[in-house]
């Protein structure tokens, strides 16, 4: 019987998703991150819950790994990317074989969770940022029948959920593709949920939440939320250091406690691509426009070499591994464990998603502050400061016509 080390559980699923029985529910924990919970009465000590575990197995590297800087050549696909759009170029490579795609979307009622896609059509979801764990449901058991019946897969999600996907599994499968995302960390849907009370009490009916979107400031961390009033819908910007969950997100305070010893923190990834944002590129003075998003694409198998190979819709430069991680840090060691935690623990406890909105403004007026002022600076500007210029070789930025930039939004609803 499975015994869930709950330092380590990362709350993949697989274990609930394997059980013949059903007797594997969740249960929530700190700051209502879900662990799973065994019906001893229930449970026939099969032990196939601690066969798919990822937790103690060793991470193999199975090819030389190549690492790339990438920028879509689609303009509207890049403008809807959170960095160079190298995730939908990939996964349209899978559509063109008449394949499936799984990918993590925010649904009805800001849940996040991981959906299965057969087409462009209902891909969009899966573009963007989603800062919280998805919820896998039973889209391991949808895998292993799509891949017995022959279809093309590609999943992506957290290091952690790949890992669990292929231990659930128990075999390779040629037709199956993975995509891992170079993770900070991450929140739970019941901190969200709890923030989200907030959020609602600030603007109203919200339609929609994008983390991060370059329709304000271009590729950076400013998000914006859709709110559906009476004959329109508006778009509100938000920065970082707006609202505590986001501020509390990119501090590292609210993630879940396997996340501080996370095994996946380097360059051994479990993914046949890892995929994140290219920070730095500028300072590599590379040939190609990356002002308006930059993915890091890493390739991690010959199978990824041999599918970026039919990919013909990004503008790929490859770099060298160590520029890669210079500015990602989670290509280097797992996000520390600040002492903060705590604080945000207690907070989740004890108050309201209002309150602890108020309690960030009282406690963190100088972070607001500070956000505010470097919010001010142009982005060019910003670009010079880093050392990366407004021209790169020869290239000059080409910037998105005004559709893609509106300070404040109403379209008919």
């Amino acid at each position: 019987m499975l015994t869930v080390d709950y330092e380590k559980c990362t709350g993949c699923g697989a274990c609930v998703q394997r059980c013949p029985k059903r007797c594997i529910s969740w249960t929530e924990r700190e700051f209502g991150f879900r662990y799973p919970q065994i019906d001893k009465d229930a449970c026939v000590n099969c032990g196939l819950c601690e066969k798919v575990c990822p937790i103690d197995k060793e991470l193999e590297v199975s090819a030389e790994q190549k690492a790339y800087a990438a920028v879509h050549k689609d303009d509207e696909v890049l403008a809807k990317s959170t960095s160079g759009g190298a995730f939908t170029a990939i996964a349209d490579a899978i559509f063109a074989q008449g394949g499936i795609v799984y990918g993590v979307a925010m649904l009805d009622g800001m849940q996040v969770k991981h959906i299965r896609t057969s087409g462009k059509d209902d891909f969009e979801g899966l573009r963007s940022s989603k800062y919280l764990q998805s919820d896998t449901g039973t889209t391991y058991q949808m895998v292993e029948q799509d891949l017995k019946q022959g279809k093309t897969v590609l999943y992506s999600g957290t290091p952690c959920q790949i890992d669990g996907l292929k231990n659930f599994l128990g075999k390779d499968y040629e037709n199956l593709y993975t995509a891992d995302i170079v993770c900070h960390g991450v929140g739970s849907q019941a901190y969200f949920d709890k923030y989200m009370d907030f959020a609602r009490e600030r603007y109203g009916k919200i339609k929609a939440l994008r983390f991060r979107s370059k329709e304000y400031a271009g590729w950076s961390c400013v998000g914006v939320v859709v709110v559906d009033t009476s004959d329109c819908l508006k778009k509100i910007p938000y920065r970082d250091f707006d609202n505590y969950y986001y501020s509390y997100f990119l501090s590292g305070d609210i993630y879940r406690k396997s996340c501080y010893t996370c095994k996946y923190a380097n360059t051994k990834r479990v993914g046949d691509f890892s995929l994140g944002d290219y920070w730095g590129v500028e300072k590599l003075h590379l040939t190609l426009n990356t002002q308006e998003g930059c993915s890091l694409l890493l390739v991690n198998s010959d199978k990824g070499h041999r599918m970026l190979e039919k990919i013909h819709s990004l503008i790929l430069q490859e770099t060298s591994i160590e520029s890669a991680i210079k500015q990602n840090d989670q290509l280097k060691a797992p996000s520390k464990l600040p002492a903060s935690r705590k604080d945000r623990i207690l907070e989740y406890e004890g108050m309201t998603g209002i309150q602890i909105q108020k309690a960030y403004l009282k406690n963190y007026k100088k972070r607001y502050l500070k956000g505010r002022l470097k919010s001010m600076i142009p982005y060019k500007v910003k670009l010079i400061i880093r050392g990366g210029g407004t021209e790169v070789g020869e290239t000059t930025f080409v910037h998105f016509s005004d559709e893609y930039r509106r300070d404040i939004v109403c379209a008919a609803a």
